[in-house]
This record gives C-alpha cells, sequence and structure tokens, in this order.
C-alpha cells in the first residue's frame, strides 16, 4: 500500500489548515485580570496614567539638592543639615532648600527642593550641635551624586498613553503584575477556540475498558487534549471512531 508512504510534512500540513480557515478575529470576552493566566489579549492595553506617578526614591538614604554634594568624598566630606523624614504613602510637606536633607526610604516620594538621593552607605549621622536653645543633627556627606541619581522619575518606567500590553500577547503572570500596577483589574481575552479531537481504528476503545487481543486503549485523544489545554484551547474529544469513510465525514464535519 504504497499510498501510506506518501506523508504531508507539518509545515504543509499547518499551511493546508491555515488556508481553508476563516480569517476574522476570534470572539473575545472581559475577564478579570487576575484570571487571565495564559489567555490571549485581544486588543491594546494601553495606560491610563504615567508610572510612576510621582517620583520616587530607589534607596534609603537622604534627599539632597544634587549640587551640595559636589566635591564630596571620603577624605573630604561635606556636611547637611537634617530636617525631617519622609513618611511611605504620603506627600512630604518639606521643602528642601541648598544645605540641609531629609531622610527618605526606598520608594518615598522624593520631597520639593529635592533632585536626588544619596544612599544611606555614603552617609554619617553626626553629633547634634547647639544652635541657640535647639539641636540640630547634622549629615555627613562622603560621596557626590549628581542630579536624578537614585531616582525614578514620574513616566520612567511608563508614560501615559503608551500601549503596555499589544493585542494578540499571551498572558504571563508579568502582564497580570504590569496591568495591576496601573488598576487595570479587568481585560478583554479572544475566548478560548473549540478545537475537536477524533480517534479512528477499529481496534481503539475507550481507556477505561479492558482490551481483548488485538485491542489498544485511546492514547492519542488524552494527550492531545492536554497539549490543547496547556496552549490556551478548550479541546472537545468526540470519541473513537470505526475505520469507516463515511462515519469518519460525518465525525469531521462536527
Amino acid at each position: 500500500m504504497p499510498e501510506f508512504l506518501q506523508l504531508t510534512s507539518p509545515k504543509d500540513a499547518l499551511q493546508k489548515l491555515l488556508t481553508n480557515l476563516e480569517t476574522r478575529n476570534p470572539e473575545s470576552e472581559i475577564l478579570e485580570t487576575r484570571l487571565a493566566l495564559g489567555r490571549v489579549t485581544a486588543e491594546d492595553i494601553i495606560a491610563s496614567h504615567p508610572l510612576p506617578e510621582f517620583p520616587r526614591s530607589t534607596v534609603d538614604g537622604y534627599a539632597v539638592y544634587g549640587q551640595d554634594t559636589f566635591g564630596c568624598s571620603e577624605s573630604l566630606p561635606g556636611y547637611l543639615t537634617l530636617v525631617g523624614e519622609v513618611l511611605m504613602g504620603k506627600k512630604s510637606s518639606i521643602l528642601l532648600t541648598p544645605g540641609f536633607c531629609t531622610l527618605i526610604h526606598t520608594g518615598g516620594m522624593l520631597p520639593d527642593g529635592a533632585n536626588a538621593v544619596i544612599m544611606l552607605e555614603d552617609t554619617q549621622t553626626v553629633q547634634s550641635r547647639k544652635e541657640v536653645n535647639s539641636y540640630s543633627q547634622e549629615v555627613e556627606i562622603r560621596h557626590a551624586v549628581t542630579e536624578g541619581e537614585n531616582v525614578l522619575q514620574v513616566g520612567e518606567d511608563v508614560e501615559k498613553g503608551e500601549i503596555v500590553i499589544r493585542a494578540g500577547t499571551k498572558v504571563r503572570p508579568v502582564e497580570i503584575g504590569g496591568c495591576m500596577a496601573l488598576g487595570i483589574v479587568k481585560m478583554r481575552v479572544a475566548i478560548k477556540p473549540m478545537i475537536g479531537i477524533i480517534s479512528t481504528g477499529d481496534e481503539v476503545i475507550h481507556p477505561e475498558k479492558k482490551p481483548r487481543i488485538g485491542q489498544v486503549r485511546d492514547i492519542n485523544s488524552y494527550s492531545l487534549a492536554a497539549l490543547i489545554d496547556s496552549a490556551g484551547g478548550n479541546p472537545i474529544i468526540y470519541g473513537v471512531v470505526s475505520d469507516n469513510l463515511e462515519q469518519l465525514k460525518s465525525a469531521a464535519k462536527k
């Protein structure tokens, strides 16, 4: 039976399938972002605001006016007066002026007047000195920082109006996290394609049955179903069809 030796390559088989498929956009549905893992986006997802929305410190340290630190080193440190602390989750009321600094933590909002942050490791607090009837604390600066150093600027990660996820993207954990950072708690995704599976052969039986001599249990239906499911499809098993052309045609039409 030489006709069984005339095989079609996977590439040609796929091209033949795609050529005969109707070309249209898939149907879609709105899904909670947290449930969209493995699904495919049906439209571009656009940022409604920048990330971050305010200038943030990327380190623990002191917010400073960068020019105050120029020339500072281990051997020739500078000194700035500490005027408070930036509290996490709040906008600081401090207006920083040259000669002063404020304690800031990673992720904290840069106070007005500051344009850089010096790492805690490059500083040292010194003993308080008495001024009139009050005490002020100074911070020893042992490293120079330039404007913008250790600061995440507004929109540096994502700009307002930027496409953050394009249509046709398979959603991974990183996409889910990125959407949550932008407050995108729902997204439009393509409905899972339904894939029919037909197993053929007079000798093939359902896995629950005990095979007689000459029979084998159906393996392909369930292996293929698992592959389809892992690829994001919705497998539908139509069972075993005997080696009969008319029955095969009838099953394929479903």
